[in-house]
């Protein structure tokens, strides 16, 4: 039997019979085709003048055309596809005889490996996830974050198994940190998946406390294994998707998560405490009717949760138009279950160090400080159409009115940390907030592709309400609000803090702005910038300034500054370092195949000796070994 053809089917032998065939054809004159499954049967004998012998014939198909003055054999009838015989030409000299079994054709080509999907390469395909009635792309529309702002962590580019080793400092204590992890990444249903997986295991190298000292023995920090959820850090992330596709998960120790435009929840990142892991996980899903995102800060018992659902009404009556498509109303509910309204004080002196009333109460194992804990809830509702829908733009303008709710108590200066909030006296507090935005996304070029997205929004809120409420610090906030004070509060929480702000007189709004900006070049850089501040002298003005390389050769690198909570727009440009800065600097680097060098420089906040939240400029460099499998990321 021949070869098959990858791309008929046929095999490959039978083409090249059927090309000797067609020859044949076309020299007989005026004769019908052979039968394809059997040789004709031999013709009657007549009586002729002599005449030359004919040539000698091969006894492979198809046999020799008979002479123009001998009868025709009988022919098999032809198929049922096989077109009239062609006349005979007039006096004209039978063809010469096609070659018999010409050499067979080369097999075609095999068509190439299909190629994981990158969002920003180029394809001849159009968007399998492209709405009704919009025009074909020659490659999909890209949306969503552009930069990983806000993450603490990188996850290597390659499908890779290994092991990586340094120093790592938790409060007061040095540790040599241990962690071997694999890192699978594919296409699932053309979009990209990703899994990474490690467990990290810290021996004791150095305790800098009072009572502490350098380890004469191999220990194992076993407060990272003593319970249940601790194993849930065995995740670094589970991701199919991207942000606003239809479908969107994403669990992970490292990212930072907004919800909906952020009014309430942007870019919040339960990590930024380096005295603890949390897994967190995501889901996003939409359709053309409508759609849902669901967030949890921990997996295993989440206390920060929020959700958002929206529906697209008008798609009832034309899915067509991209504006009427694109209208949608929306709800969104963010709580904190278990806010710190007063921190407990160290009036037993836990810590040995001389001081009690003025400093927090930490638990020595966990680091983590002691409080009453409150609920706060917010609450919003939205608006949004698209303005413009092409192959390279893409504009969407949006309302957001959202409420901030919580119970205080009724004297903010009581500096007992049990006070109640149920207790007669003290009140429930709700401040609100709105804002008109706009969100402009580009989509430049071809090879590379380059993406811009822009978003700007004119705000107006109470003084007691803030932007964003859970935001990329608000894990250390939620304890400790105002960073930059000499002696903070030991009582300032965020909770405390915002809602219990005094009213503007004559109830006047606060009345502020917020821009942010993204560009992306392939997967060879990407650069991010944003800025928020008001017209009042109030702690609401923030910046941050982002740049990425997610892979270029054998490189890979993340650097951003956050600057939060400043008094002034003056104070977000100085020169000078704050306590309310977050620097995080990852670099990695491939040395061998086998062999990368990871650099990080991070501010991390943890409870420093004074049992306050500070950042303090850590330097690690890690040695990574490990080894590449199967097919590569993107």
């Amino acid at each position: 039997m021949g070869v098959a053809n990858r791309a008929t089917g046929i095999p490959v032998s039978f083409r090249a019979s059927a090309a000797a065939w067609a020859c044949c054809a076309a020299a007989v004159a005026a004769a019908p085709a052979w039968a394809d499954d059997e040789p004709p049967p031999p013709p009657p004998p007549v009586v002729v003048e002599p005449a030359p012998p004919p040539p000698p014939v091969v006894p492979t198909p198809p046999p020799p055309p008979p002479k123009p003055d001998e009868p025709k054999p009988h022919a098999a009838p032809p198929k049922a596809n096989t077109g009239p015989a062609a006349p005979a030409p007039v006096n004209q000299a039978p063809p010469a005889t096609a070659p018999v079994n010409p050499p067979p054709r080369p097999p075609p080509p095999l068509p190439p490996r299909a190629k994981t999907p990158n969002p920003f390469a180029v394809s001849d395909k159009p968007d399998k996830a492209a709405k009704p009635g919009a025009k074909p792309k020659s490659r999909r529309f890209i949306e969503g974050e552009l930069a990983n702002v806000g993450a603490i962590g990188l996850i290597p580019w390659e499908n890779r198994f290994g092991i990586v080793a340094g120093l790592e400092r938790i409060g007061d204590v040095y540790y040599l940190a241990l962690t071997p992890g694999i890192n699978y990444s594919a296409d699932l249903a053309d979009r990209p998946f990703s899994m990474s997986f490690g467990a990290p295991v810290r021996l004791l190298v150095n305790d800098t406390r009072p009572a502490g000292g350098w380890a004469t023995s191999v220990k194992i920090r076993s407060q990272d294994w003593d319970q249940v959820s601790d194993y849930a850090q065995l995740i670094r992330g589970i991701q199919y998707g991207g942000k606003e596709d239809r479908i969107y998960l994403d669990v992970n120790a490292f990212k930072s998560s907004s919800i909906g435009h952020g009014a309430i929840v942007r870019r919040y990142n339960p990590n930024l405490n380096l005295n603890i892991r949390q897994v967190s996980a995501e889901f996003d899903g939409f359709g053309d009717y409508g759609g849902a995102e669901l967030y949890a800060n921990n997996v295993t018992g989440p206390n920060v949760v929020a959700a958002m659902g929206f529906v697209k009404p008008l798609s009832l009556i034309d899915r067509d138009n991209y504006v009427m498509r694109s209208f949608s109303l929306g709800a969104t509910i963010a709580a904190d279950l278990d806010a710190p309204l007063r921190n407990q004080l160290d009036f037993a002196d836990t810590d040995n160090d001389g001081r009690r009333s003025g400093e927090y109460l930490v638990d020595q194992k966990t680091f983590q400080p002691g409080y009453l804990s409150s609920k706060v809830v917010a609450m919003g509702a939205d608006a949004e159409i698209k303005l413009v829908d092409t192959r390279t733009t893409d504009w969407k303008t949006y309302v957001d009115y959202s409420v901030l709710a919580g119970g205080i108590p009724a004297d903010p200066k009581d500096p007992r940390w049990d006070s109640d909030p149920s207790k007669a006296g003290n009140k429930g507090v709700m401040s609100s907030g709105m804002a008109w935005g706009n969100l402009l996304r580009l989509n430049l070029g071809d090879d590379p592709v380059h993406a811009l997205r822009m978003r700007a929004e004119v705000r107006r809120y109470d003084a007691n309400y803030v932007p964003s409420y859970f935001d990329v610090m608000y894990e250390i906030q939620r304890v400790q609000y105002r960073l930059g004070a000499t002696r903070p509060d030991p009582n300032g929480t965020k909770l405390q803090s915002v809602l219990g702000r005094a009213k503007l007189p004559g109830d006047a709004k606060v009345f502020g702005g917020y821009f942010e900006a993204s560009w992306r070049v392939a997967d060879y850089f990407a650069l991010a910038f944003a800025i928020e501040t008001n017209n009042e002298h109030m702690p609401d003005n923030s910046l941050f300034i982002h740049l990425e390389v997610p892979h270029f050769k054998d490189f890979q690198f993340l650097a951003t500054l956050h600057r939060r909570a400043a008094d002034s727009l003056g104070k977000l440009f100085s020169t000078t370092a704050t306590t309310r800065d977050i620097l995080i600097v990852k670099g990695r680097y491939r040395v061998f195949d086998y062999f990368h060098i990871n650099v990080e420089a991070l501010t991390p906040y943890g409870i420093g000796p004074d049992s306050f939240f500070a950042n303090t400029l850590d330097f690690n460099v890690n040695a990574e070994l490990g080894w590449s499998y199967g097919k590569k990321s993107r």
